[in-house]
């Protein structure tokens, strides 16, 4: 028997389930990808993102292509040439990784309704998170809404984690099959990561050996190198997110001493999943608030903010730096995401979906379940435990998190010659640096503004 299995955000080999499976049932695997125009050349497309994403298809390529078994790439609607491919390798077989996303879920259906009509079963496998949204369940059978419960199943459930499917052993297949060339990835004025699964692999394996060490006292400060950087990776699934689970656990028992800063770093992939689950049972949180009552709050059309605020001239510093960094890099650093999303939404009084868009737009790592429930969660209409009055000071946040002012100078060179003390502050320096902004708002106004923002929502969500 022929199998087709047609990678999507799995572009790995080792522990992708859906590919060990089909590679256990079938004599021969066709390796596919489809390149999908409304995903490459959407609205929503970005360039850093498609640049890795294509990297890593090259690298995963070249892998397949040692092994005997090419990788075929066809260019279109997935639902289109899937069940084409079917019918040129007469394959009774389609796996892939299960993906809770709307648009994914979808897709699949059309997909797995044109291939069982071409007569092939269907082997839809998940692998794209730790556990899957149905894997983690309250009492009652329903799914969590507030991380700190489903934190404390999910870690219940690592008893049962799977052992990792190791890489299949796959066989040339001996078709010969029409493939597309890769498009050139597009001009980018930075460097990414490199991509591909041996990168990632040992990009993992030096994090969990070194700098995961610190990461439960030092992951919030952007001035240090103490984060995996993986998230790319996850993002395209060149990494199983069970793989990092599973190598982050066996060194957290074999040292006592790094276990708190690996233990913090799980944390990170067990939110991961909460949010990948919130999207799934909630496909709503994409366009409404999670939290109903804050579907009524009234956003400003601050046009003038929102620009000084995307090109990281706000005159407050953290939340420049954080702005400049996504500009120069495609990513930002976690706890600077949670600064800069604040002061859009409890500062400038905007709307969060902006926020949401242009983020996704721009990060190596755009994801949309993690940026949406990122940007809910700082802007208090998501899953967050905390009332919507915890909003985030950029001042005191830079001076907690950027103590020496080091990332505010990496990304803002006008502060460069500021001290410690004045650096988060620079209206308050003796000499002024003259090509910096004054501050565009003053944040305990805006603070006041919002607050009153918040309970007008609640109240009028109360009315009959």
């Amino acid at each position: 028997m022929r199998a087709i299995h047609w990678f999507r955000a799995d572009l790995r080999l080792r522990d992708n389930p859906a590919l060990a499976a089909a590679a256990r049932q079938a004599e021969r695997v066709v390796p596919v990808f489809v390149l999908d125009p409304r995903l490459l050349e959407g609205a929503s497309a970005g360039s850093a993102r498609t640049a890795f994403l294509l990297d890593c298809l090259e690298r995963l390529g070249e892998e397949l292509e040692a092994s005997g078994c090419p990788l075929v790439v066809r260019r279109g609607a997935p639902e289109v040439e899937i069940p084409k491919l079917l019918g040129e390798t007469g394959a009774e077989l389609l796996s892939f990784q299960r993906d809770g996303s709307p648009f994914a879920k979808a897709r699949d259906d059309e997909v797995v309704r044109a291939a069982e009509k071409a007569g092939a079963r269907v082997l839809a496998a998940e692998g794209g998170v730790v556990f899957a949204a149905g894997a983690i369940r309250s009492s009652s059978g329903g799914g969590y809404r507030v991380y700190t419960p489903y934190r404390k199943v999910w870690y219940q459930r690592l008893r049962e984690l799977p052992e990792l499917e190791p890489k299949p052993r796959l066989r040339p297949h001996g078709l010969s099959l029409a493939s597309e060339p890769l498009p050139a990835p597009p001009d980018l004025a930075f460097d990414l990561p490199a991509g591909g699964e041996t990168k990632a692999r040992g990009r993992l394996r030096r994090f969990v050996e070194g700098r995961a060490r610190d990461y439960a006292t030092a992951r919030d400060r952007p001035d240090l190198d103490v984060t995996s950087r993986l998230s790319p990776y996850l993002r395209f699934g060149v990494l199983s997110a069970r793989a990092c689970v599973s190598l982050a656990l066996d060194a957290a028992r074999a040292d006592a001493a790094a276990a708190p800063g690996l233990y913090a770093w799980i944390d990170q992939l067990a939110w991961r999943d909460f949010y990948h689950a919130i999207l799934e049972e909630h496909p709503r949180v994409l366009r409404r608030s999670f939290r109903p009552e804050f579907d009524a709050l009234r956003w400003e059309d601050d046009e003038a903010g929102f620009e000084a605020w995307c090109a990281g001239r706000t005159g407050f510093p953290i939340v420049d730096a954080g702005m400049r960094q996504l500009a120069a890099t495609g990513w930002m650093h976690n706890r600077v995401r949670m600064i800069v999303a604040s002061f859009l939404t409890k500062d400038l009084l905007v709307d969060w979906r902006r926020g949401e868009r242009f983020f996704y737009e721009r990060l190596v790592d755009g994801d949309p379940a993690n940026n949406n429930g990122g940007w809910q969660w700082a802007a208090s209409t998501g899953t967050d435990a905390q009332p919507y009055f915890r909003i985030f000071n950029p001042t005191s946040q830079g001076r907690r998190f950027d103590p020496d002012g080091a990332y505010v100078k990496r990304f803002v060179p006008e502060l460069a010659g500021l001290d410690a003390r004045t650096v988060h502050t620079p209206w308050e320096a003796p000499l002024q640096a003259p090509d910096y902004p004054p501050p565009i708002v003053d944040h305990a106004e805006r603070r006041a503004i919002a607050l009153e923002r918040f309970e007008d929502a609640r109240a009028r969500a109360r009315e009959p």
